[in-house]
C-alpha cells in the first residue's frame, strides 16, 4: 500500500540572563509595512517584550489597520482579558485629539512563524528553522474584506473552515496565498481563533469595543514588483507518463510507456510500487513511511529544460498551471480495484468570501450599513473560491494528461534575500508532530525583523499564480511538509 538604517533595539528581560536579537524598524510606519518577531523562548517572553519594540504610526488621518498573527504558545494574549492588543494599538496609533476615534485590528492564531535568512546575516539560524512569535503586516482598511463567522447553536453542523488570504500584487500580476490557521480547542476551547477587533479612543489609550469571529479575511497589498520563489522539498521517484483512464480522484491506468504518443495501458500503481520500495531501501528509510505526491500536467505544457534542477522544474509546470496532489492510498488490490491510486482532489479552499458576503469593518460591526455597490474582491475569488470553480475538481486527471510521482525530502536551507525589500513567506510545518516545543531555559530569545510577514501552517496552504502566456489564474494545494512560497 501507499501512502533596511538599523540600530540596536533593546528590550526589558525578566530574567538574569538574557539574549535579545532585535533590529531597529525606524520611528514611524508607512502602510503596507511588515515586522516579525521570532522567540525560541515563548513562555520567557512577556507582550511589553513586543509592544515596547513596536513603532508609532504619525499620520492620524489614514486607516491603517495591523494584521496580528500570533503562535499557539502565545495564544492568550489574543484573550479579550488581556492587554497586548490594547496596548499595542495605543503605542502604535499613539492616541490623541487629532486621531481617529476608532481603529480597527485583525488577530489570527498560527502554527509558526518561519524564518527568513537575510543575505548580510552572519547568523548561524537556518532559513528554514521555525519560530513561536508574532507576525505583523500594517495595511490600509481599504485593502482588506472580510466575513464574520454566523452565530452556532449546539448541535449545528460544523462551518466552513477558516482561512486567511494574502493577495500580493504589482501591476502586471497578482499572486495569492491561503492559509489554514491554528487548532486553538486546547488553548481557548476555539476550534480556531480567527477576529476581527474595534478599538476605541480611552483616556488612557485605545480599549477594545467590541470583537467578532471571522470565517474568512482577504488582504490585498500592493507592491513595486512581485517576484514569487518556490521551495517544494519533493524528489522524483517515477518517470512523467501519460493518463490512459481515470474517474474523478482515482487514477485507474498510466501508459507503460513514457513515449508520449503510447497507449499501451498497465495499472497506475505499477511503477510506484516498484520504485518507492527501491527509494526507501536505497535512503535507509526506517519506519517505510514515505508520503508522496502527483504533479498532474495538461499535454500542451512546456517541460523544463534537461538537467533543470526538480525545483526548476515544478516551480515551471506549477506556472503554467500544473497541480500538485497527495496521493491518499492505492496499490494492491485485485481484479476491478487493482492497481488504483486515490489523489486529494482538493487544489482551493471552499466557501472562500462569496461577492455578496465581502464586507468593510462598518459592516462588520454594524450590520445595518449597507453599500450601495458590491465590494471589488480579486479574480481568484470572484466564484467564491481560491482558484477555480470547484466543479472543475471533480476531474483530477483527464485521459491524455500527464502525471509524475514525487516523494517529500528534507527541506533545503537558505534563501538570500535583501533587507531592504518586504518579502512574504507562507508555507507548511516541517514536522507537525513535534509539536509545539521550544527551548526550555532561562535564557530570554527574542528576534526582530524588519520587511518580513508570513506564517506555517500544519495542514495546508493554497497557492494562486498567473499562468505564463495566458490571461488566467491557477492555484495548487500544497501540503508538503517544508514547502515554502516567498513574495
Amino acid at each position: 500500500m501507499i501512502a533596511s538604517s538599523r540600530v540596536p533595539l533593546r528590550l526589558a528581560c525578566s530574567s538574569r540572563r538574557a539574549s535579545v536579537i532585535a533590529r531597529s524598524i525606524g520611528s514611524s510606519v508607512r502602510w503596507n509595512s511588515a515586522y516579525t518577531w521570532l522567540t525560541k523562548t515563548p513562555h520567557n517572553i512577556f507582550p511589553e517584550d513586543v509592544v515596547s519594540s513596536i513603532p508609532s504610526f504619525h499620520e492620524t488621518q489614514s486607516n491603517a489597520v495591523p494584521i496580528l498573527l500570533v503562535t499557539p504558545s502565545l495564544a492568550h494574549w489574543l484573550d479579550p482579558t488581556s492587554s497586548f492588543v490594547s496596548d499595542f494599538m495605543t503605542k502604535f496609533h499613539q492616541p490623541s485629539q487629532e486621531t481617529p476615534s476608532t481603529r480597527h485590528a485583525v488577530a489570527a492564531v498560527v502554527d509558526k512563524i518561519p524564518n527568513v535568512a537575510q543575505s548580510h546575516s552572519s547568523s548561524s539560524e537556518s532559513a528554514s528553522e521555525e519560530y513561536e512569535g508574532v507576525s505583523l503586516l500594517v495595511i490600509e482598511g481599504d485593502n482588506l474584506k472580510w466575513k464574520a463567522e454566523p452565530p452556532r447553536r449546539i448541535g449545528d453542523p460544523a462551518g466552513e473552515e477558516p482561512s486567511l488570504v494574502v493577495s500580493v500584487r504589482d501591476e502586471g500580476s497578482a499572486h495569492a496565498v491561503g492559509l489554514r490557521l491554528a487548532n486553538t480547542v486546547f488553548i481557548n476551547g476555539k476550534e480556531r481563533t480567527f477576529l476581527g477587533m474595534r478599538f476605541t479612543a480611552g483616556d488612557n489609550g485605545y480599549v477594545l469595543d467590541r470583537c467578532v469571529g471571522l470565517t474568512n479575511c482577504v488582504v490585498t497589498s500592493s507592491e513595486a514588483s512581485v517576484q514569487p520563489e518556490l521551495s517544494l522539498p519533493l524528489h522524483p521517484v517515477t518517470q512523467r507518463r501519460r493518463v490512459i483512464t481515470g474517474m474523478g480522484n482515482i487514477l485507474r491506468q498510466l501508459a507503460k510507456s513514457t513515449d508520449p504518443s503510447s497507449a499501451e495501458p498497465m495499472p497506475a500503481s505499477t511503477e510506484l510500487e516498484k520504485e518507492l520500495p527501491r527509494y526507501i531501501e536505497e535512503n535507509n528509510i526506517a519506519d517505510r513511511r514515505v508520503s508522496v505526491w502527483a504533479l498532474v500536467e495538461k499535454p500542451d505544457i512546456e517541460i523544463a529544460g534537461q538537467g533543470s534542477s526538480t525545483q526548476d522544474r515544478l516551480t515551471k509546470s506549477l506556472s503554467q498551471g500544473g497541480k500538485l496532489h497527495r496521493v491518499m492510498s492505492g496499490g494492491g488490490g485485485w481484479g476491478k480495484k487493482q492497481g488504483l491510486l486515490s489523489l486529494d482532489p482538493e487544489v482551493a479552499f471552499p466557501a472562500m468570501l462569496p461577492k455578496d458576503q465581502a464586507v468593510n469593518f462598518d459592516q462588520v460591526f454594524d450590520p445595518s450599513s449597507r453599500l450601495e455597490e458590491p465590494l471589488e474582491m480579486p479574480s481568484f475569488l470572484e466564484n467564491g473560491l481560491i482558484g477555480e470553480d470547484l466543479s472543475h475538481l471533480s476531474q483530477v486527471a483527464n485521459a491524455g494528461d500527464f502525471i509524475e510521482f514525487y516523494v517529500s525530502v528534507e527541506p533545503s536551507s537558505s534563501h538570500n534575500v535583501e533587507q531592504e525589500s518586504k518579502h512574504y513567506c507562507f508555507g507548511v510545518v516541517s514536522n507537525a508532530e513535534e509539536g509545539h516545543q521550544a527551548i526550555s531555559s532561562e535564557e530570554k530569545h527574542l528576534k526582530l525583523v524588519a520587511n518580513t510577514f508570513g506564517a506555517l501552517s500544519e495542514k495546508a496552504i493554497t497557492y494562486t499564480q498567473p499562468v505564463l502566456q495566458e490571461a488566467a489564474e491557477s492555484t495548487t494545494k500544497l501540503d508538503i511538509p517544508g514547502c515554502r512560497v516567498m513574495l
